[in-house]
């Protein structure tokens, strides 16, 4: 009902305006000369264009508002919403309990279908009905995945309608909803339930697997070969930028960790952070946050990014483990980097200006991750320039100290290093910087991993 009323709205919206173009034009350029005319004609198009552009999307947005995120649909839009935020099979169950059952009045049949077993099922009549159970099996053990609609003999039905409720599949994993009223429900809030759905498996297999290594392995070097999978094997060929990164971990196991992904043609995500602590748990929390990351649709909302790594962390339970981390959404098109800093080492940007070459410090704009109550999450936007290099590392290159117990972000020559080295290629001036690191250390043992990333946006 939502589309169809906002489609007529749009086909009305657009004859009016046709009509207010057909009219005005004539009566402006009636004592104009023949280019006069394009160019008045020209120029009412765009403006009118522009009005019926304003005017279908507020309108859209009110009876989006007015029919999807109002009413019965809520409850369904809650109940993704909550998905988002769940990362292991007990989170899901209480989603099940405090959306679905309590405020919706519904039945949950959680089942693996491999098994034949129930994972979760509601301690409602149907819930607990073994012939129910039966029917399910028989009508849909090897069903494909997707989002479908039942009747009350739970045969499928195309039209949600007509239906009893809806189940959603996802492998051997089907999620069967006894509602009564979802005949009310916007059709739009099913391919959400399923794509959230989905995303949540991903993120619960994850978990899992991390778990079991955590459980059973006794090889750190198993450990960490899983670790590294987290991490790119190569970086990706970015148009217009040129990447290049260093990773070397002070035992087998790394609390750092890095990546880069690109969103589309002109926007990459940068990210790099650091887990407080050494091994195997902080391996663990490694892998949750750059997993979490890369299964994530909205990777250009900085902000549902961090708050989803807040709650994956705070998920594993682990109590004193944190992460600081940098995210930056570089924009070639609008020559822009938006970026969260949460407490890492001040990334920097150095750039070639009119009175030499210049550094910004992209200073911390959030706390430190996973452990404390996210109030705010601050989101800055800095404009680049061709040439720009973007440069992000662990405090194990900063804070890396020589004999006299010096770090090397507070000798007199890091910032002199830094801008000058910076000419280079990126993946010279990440090899620079690596034996610096390593120089500086000379005699002295490192007490921490070294993880840098650089970013050059070509001119």
């Amino acid at each position: 009902m939502y589309r169809t009323i906002v489609k007529s709205l749009e086909i009305s919206t657009l004859i009016v305006v046709m009509i207010l173009f057909a009219t005005i034009t004539p009566l402006l350029s009636r004592d104009i000369q023949f280019l006069g005319t394009i160019l008045v004609a020209g120029t009412g198009f765009v403006l009118l264009r522009l009005l019926y552009s304003n005017i279908t999307q507020r309108i859209t947005g009110y009876l989006k508002n007015l029919f999807f995120n109002k009413g019965d649909t809520l409850l369904l839009v809650n109940f993704v919403d909550r998905l988002r935020f769940c990362f292991t099979i007990g989170d899901l169950i209480s989603a099940f309990r405090e959306i679905l059952e309590t405020r919706a009045d519904s039945t949950v049949m959680f089942m693996d279908m491999s098994k034949r077993y129930m994972v979760y099922n509601s301690p409602t009549i149907i819930g607990m009905d073994q012939h129910v159970f039966d029917e399910l099996v028989r009508h849909y053990e090897s069903w494909r995945d997707g989002i479908y609609f039942f009747d009350d003999n739970l045969d499928l039905v195309s039209n949600h309608r007509k239906s009893r409720g809806f189940f959603v599949v996802s492998g051997n994993l089907h999620c069967y909803v006894f509602m009564r009223f979802v005949r009310n429900m916007d059709e739009e809030i099913f391919p959400q339930i399923f794509a959230e759905y989905t995303t949540f498996l991903k993120r619960n297999e994850t978990i899992e697997k991390m778990f079991a290594i955590a459980a059973v392995s006794k090889e750190w070097s198993m450990v960490a070969e899983t670790q590294r999978a987290f991490l790119p094997k190569k970086l990706p060929e970015i148009p217009k930028v040129e990447l290049a990164s260093y990773f070397k971990p002070l035992v087998n196991v790394s609390g750092d960790y890095y990546d880069v992904l690109q969103i589309d043609s002109d926007r990459t995500l940068l990210l790099l952070g650091d887990v407080s602590g050494k091994g195997l748990a902080a391996a663990l929390i490694m892998g949750i946050v750059v997993n979490t990351i890369r299964i994530m649709e909205k990777k250009d909302d900085l902000e549902q990014v961090v708050r989803t790594v807040d709650a994956a962390i705070k998920g594993m339970k682990l109590q004193d483990k944190y992460t600081v981390l940098f995210l930056g959404l570089l924009d070639t098109k609008k020559m822009e980097l938006s970026y969260v800093n949460a407490s890492m080492a001040d990334p920097l940007i150095i750039s070639e200006t009119k009175a030499g070459r210049q550094i910004r410090r992209l200073g911390s704009n959030c706390s430190v991750v996973g452990i404390l109550d996210l109030d705010t999450v601050g989101v800055d936007t800095v404009k680049l320039l061709p040439g720009d290099v973007i440069l992000m590392a662990s405090d194990g290159v900063s804070e890396v100290s020589n004999e006299q117990g010096e770090m090397l972000g507070d000798t007199e020559g890091w910032i002199d290093f830094v801008v000058d080295e910076s000419r280079c290629s990126a993946q010279e001036f990440v090899q620079k910087l690596s034996d610096l690191v390593f120089k500086h250390a000379a005699g002295t043992k490192l007490r921490d991993d070294v993880t840098v990333l650089v970013a050059k946006v070509q001119e």
